[in-house]
């Protein structure tokens, strides 16, 4: 290969990278670097450095009810993840390896999510918990309950249909994953004498980690940058970082603290990002 013809290939790589490079600076990095510096209370137009605060990150970890609000934020993170990757994994093992005509069904179903879109599945589940929903006249019709529950504006709503929303994301890694797992692995465990238990314990289960793992993060990702549904569906319990982020800018008008709120949650998804990385990483599966 002659040097014209490798700079060539040079340039085409250059040429071919840079309309994604400049969408990841303009989309990203600058407004990333921006809310930095607001969270800061540098503003836009007055980069006058020796300005600079932390007043903003003091007061998010002085103030206790912010504290409780990143708190609420990671456990409905952990506990939509979890019961989203209990749920997904029967879904994904079965879409892997099942040969039935059914299958496709399962898929779409499985899809369905995605394709009516979070507010959709919000204003849904709005309807089937409401007092004169479908649950409620179900449950009146055969007498079960004599008044309607409150089921809307609590954990349990939020955390129900946040796992709805978000469970095509574990169950699509996971059936990735599954797919490159060997049948004859499990045979040869049944063939040695392991119960089906003891299997999935051993072979299945291990194997299939990476997969769960990909899907636990985004899915971890997804609910804690969720607005609309824990806004809607959550009523007036508990707060969430996306919505003490609008509540800063749209009611106390604040934009310094909603930065400094937006930098948290973005160092929050990094920190798990890692954590999950350097976890794969020590068991050798990744």
């Amino acid at each position: 290969m002659t040097r014209s013809s490798t700079d060539l290939g040079q340039l085409a790589r250059i040429v071919l990278l840079l309309p994604a490079t400049i969408i990841v600076v303009v989309g990203y990095v600058l407004p990333s670097l921006v809310l930095a510096a607001l969270s800061f209370g540098i503003v836009p137009g007055v980069w006058v450095f020796s300005e600079a605060t932390t007043s903003h990150y003091m007061r998010l970890l002085g103030d206790i009810y912010y504290l409780r609000v990143v708190g609420y934020t990671l456990f409905l993170g952990i506990v939509v993840s979890v019961l989203t990757a209990v749920l997904a994994f029967p879904v994904g093992y079965y879409l892997a390896r099942s040969r039935s005509r059914l299958t496709s069904l399962y898929a779409v179903l499985t899809f369905t999510p995605l394709a009516v879109g979070m507010n959709m599945v919000t204003l849904g589940w709005m309807i089937i918990l409401g007092k004169t929903g479908f649950i409620n006249a179900l449950l009146l019709q055969t007498g079960a309950i004599n008044d309607p529950l409150q089921l809307l504006y609590g954990w349990g709503a939020v955390i129900v249909a946040m796992v709805h929303v978000v469970f095509t994301f574990m169950v699509l890694p996971i059936e990735a994953v599954v797919r490159q797992i060997d049948p004859s692995l499990e045979k040869a465990a049944r063939i040695l004498g392991a119960g089906p238990i003891r299997t999935f314990i051993e072979v299945v289960l291990p194997l299939s980690l990476p997969g769960i793992a990909a899907g636990f993060l985004i899915v971890f990702l997804q609910v804690c940058g969720a607005f609309v549904l824990p806004l809607l569906l959550g009523g007036q319990g508990f707060t969430l970082m996306p919505i003490a982020i609008w509540e800063q800018i749209t009611v106390s008008f604040d934009r310094s603290f909603a930065s400094t709120l937006s930098v948290a949650l973005i160092l929050i998804s990094i920190v798990v990002m890692l954590l999950q990385m350097r976890i794969m990483r020590e068991k050798s599966l990744v």
